[in-house]
């Protein structure tokens, strides 16, 4: 196809005697061919419109793109009579006239030069530039920059939004909430932090891809329980954003927090696994609690760790007093950085006790925290700050090779009981870590005993299992603390062959409170009995409590009935000066209370 239309032009008589006419028309030829060749591989339409409005010059990409025939300027139309006959610019039954087409022709008949981008009827986008020539007439070109727009777009979305979850992300989220403090909406809203609780376990132990699929079907659950006027965001890793209007008054947003709560707690199956997870919310209200981003997302933050620090699971309203909380928060932070370093760390023991025959079979070591400024510092306030800032892992191993060591000062066959956290059990190094404490100090393996909890369990039970069982064949003794405080108790028991089971402190204290309560501890020692595992009361501090211990079948108990937990240096002139029977003397009671487990400083 002859794609150069100039139906008015002529070749013209040139005077050149050196030349002949063939040989002019053989070089006119060639130059229209190498015009044509231009033309037709330029990516863009291109028409060139004389004076008369007649087209005069145009390629093959500038027919596809307004859907014209090759003839279509044959019949000596007009540009315009042709173009309004056109799919892309005319009007048809089935097709009325184009928004975009009275702009586009407004541009022709201009006088000026013009640029426009276009989003044609069939959502192909075009930049159209116009530009008049001097001898009357205009040139255009047509550029289909559809996939460059979509490409923008993307690049936009993507700015403004989560790649895994597709929702929001935190600079939309910001964005939204600055547009909505500019207008003032007197009915001002509320922004929710939701954190999961116990999500690092799952990447850490099923892996990321399930860890991602997760957090998608979390987006997806959080996107069902809200109303659709409400903007849910991923702001981080396992944390999301909800922002919604206040106007329902907190105690619409309190059930809204439950519900979420609820919703994201229920258990998930990925892949055939079960896999169960929890949230904390902590809220902020605008302007209550702030007129900027800045303001509200710290007050949402502080909320949230309130939530968080208050047991998980649960959902805070920002208060004034968090501030100084957190301020307080952070200066105990920094020190407990530091206490590594200035060995502000040591260990008391508390003595194991077997009650048939009454003897002393070891000790329990409880860390403590003797900050310079504060004094003792309690477990319940800085091991969850460890456990914040990673620092439980250094501090159980400094624990654990410390203990190790002392025990080695002790007569045999005395055991020492070190308390284990969760976080020890995440990644590979605890069985080596063990073996190293045990290789170094000396101490025979059989004299150290490991205590975990329920809860480690019922976070990640085969991992933790097969850890443990790793450990029995180092030779150390694996205790369950706590029992009776956690979950499905029983069943843990019948998974893995415990060496001790240790009965919660609350039962202990409700044995002259409730029936119930010696119920249990004597199920729990006839059950002990049967299985071959020793059963500890922790807790004891009552003559009476003892009786009703030994009658039950107990075998050790633990508590200040014999002793508080003793610095390391006095273990030698304790274990000198016990007698059988010393514990039917008036307890020895600390300043810090009558209860071993309120100062005790475990890891667990």
């Amino acid at each position: 196809m002859n794609v150069i239309h100039s139906p008015c032009a002529q070749v013209a008589e040139l005077d050149e005697p050196m030349r002949t006419r063939k040989e002019l028309v053989r070089e006119l030829t060639v130059q229209r061919d190498r015009l044509t060749t231009a033309l037709e591989s330029m990516p863009q339409g291109i028409c060139m419109v004389d004076e008369t409005g007649r087209l005069t010059i145009c390629n093959r990409h500038f027919l596809e793109m307004l859907q014209l025939p090759a003839n279509a300027f044959d019949d000596g139309k007009t540009y315009v009579d042709v173009l309004s006959g056109s799919p892309v610019f005319g009007e048809h039954i089935e097709c009325p006239v184009r928004p975009y087409a009275a702009e586009y022709f407004a541009m022709v008949w201009s006088n000026g030069p013009a640029n426009v981008q276009q989003q044609w009827f069939d959502d192909r986008v075009m930049s159209i530039t116009h530009q008049p020539l001097a001898t009357g007439g205009f040139i255009e070109t047509f550029d289909d920059v559809t996939e460059l727009r979509r490409a923008d777009a993307r690049i936009a979305h993507m700015a403004m939004h989560d790649a895994l979850t597709e929702l929001p992300n935190r600079a939309l989220l910001r964005q939204r909430i600055e547009e909505t403090l500019l207008h003032g909406d007197p009915a001002g809203f509320a922004l929710l932090y939701v954190d999961l609780d116990r999500f690092k376990n799952v990447n850490d132990t099923l892996g990321h891809p399930i860890g991602d699929a997760l957090l998608q079907q979390v987006a997806a659950r959080l996107t069902q329980q809200l109303p659709t006027s409400a903007l849910v965001a991923r702001i981080g890793g396992d944390e999301f954003a909800v922002l919604m209007r206040s106007d329902t008054g907190r105690g619409q947003i309190a059930m809204l927090a439950e519900r979420l709560i609820c919703g994201v707690s229920d258990p998930y199956t990925i892949e055939g696994h079960d896999i169960v997870i929890g949230t904390s919310v902590g809220i902020a209200i605008a302007p209550e609690h702030g007129d900027d981003w800045a303001a509200l997302a710290k007050h949402a933050d502080l909320a949230l760790y309130e939530a968080k620090s208050a047991g998980r699971g649960c959902y805070r309203f920002f208060e004034a007093k968090l501030e100084h909380s957190m301020q307080a928060h952070r200066a105990l932070a920094l020190e407990l950085h530091q206490a590594i370093g200035r060995h502000e760390f040591e260990l008391c023991y508390q003595p194991l006790i077997n009650l048939h025959p009454q003897r002393i079979n070891g000790f329990e070591a409880l860390l403590r925290w003797r900050n310079p400024k504060r004094g003792i510092v309690g477990a319940g306030e800085f091991v969850p700050l460890a456990e914040e800032l990673s620092l439980i892992v250094p501090i159980g191993e400094w624990v654990l090779r410390h203990a190790c060591w002392r025990a080695t000062r002790w007569p045999e066959p005395l055991r020492v009981s070190v308390n284990l956290s969760a976080a020890q059990f995440q990644g590979d190094g605890l069985v080596d870590t063990v073996a190293s404490a045990l290789r170094e100090s000396g101490l025979a393996p059989h004299r150290l005993e490991l205590e975990i909890t329920e809860s480690m369990l019922l976070e990640n039970t085969e991992a933790v299992l097969a850890v443990l069982h790793r450990l029995r064949r180092i030779g150390v003794s694996i205790s369950m603390d706590d029992f009776g405080t956690g979950y499905s108790s029983l069943s843990y028991v019948t998974m893995f062959p415990f060496d001790r089971i240790k009965i919660d402190q609350s039962f202990t204290k409700g044995i002259d409170e409730r029936p119930e309560a010696g119920a249990v501890i004597r199920a729990v020692t006839g059950l002990c009995a049967s299985l071959g595992i020793v059963s500890t009361a922790e807790g004891v501090e009552t003559i009476a409590q003892l009786d009703f211990l030994s009658r039950a079948g107990c075998d050790e108990a633990q508590g200040y009935l014999f002793s508080r937990p003793r610095p390391e240096q006095e273990i030698a002139r304790f274990l000198a000066s016990w007698e059988p029977g010393e514990s039917r003397r008036a307890p020895i009671l600390s300043e810090a209370g009558t209860d071993p487990h309120a100062e005790q400083d475990d890891l667990s």
